[in-house]
């Protein structure tokens, strides 16, 4: 299954879809990123499943995203 990387404005944005991905029982965790393409504070959710949905799901409940990008 392919893993996705949803860059956040902050690590509390992080935390708060991390938790609303986790309720709808989607496996999601928090990393922290480093390197040349970092946004924001550097935190970022790790989530596997139906991108299109989490999207929706994190846009509707406040979450602000800077970027998604796959990880293989």
């Amino acid at each position: 299954m392919k893993r996705y990387v949803i860059a956040t404005g902050t690590v509390t944005y992080a935390i708060k879809g991390r938790d609303l991905l986790r309720k709808k029982r989607y496996k999601a965790k928090i990393e922290r990123k480093s390197g040349e393409k970092v946004h924001g504070c550097g935190y970022a959710i790790i989530f596997e499943g139906d991108i299109q949905a989490a999207e929706s799901l994190l846009r509707q409940n406040g979450v602000k995203i800077l970027e998604i990008s796959e990880e293989y």
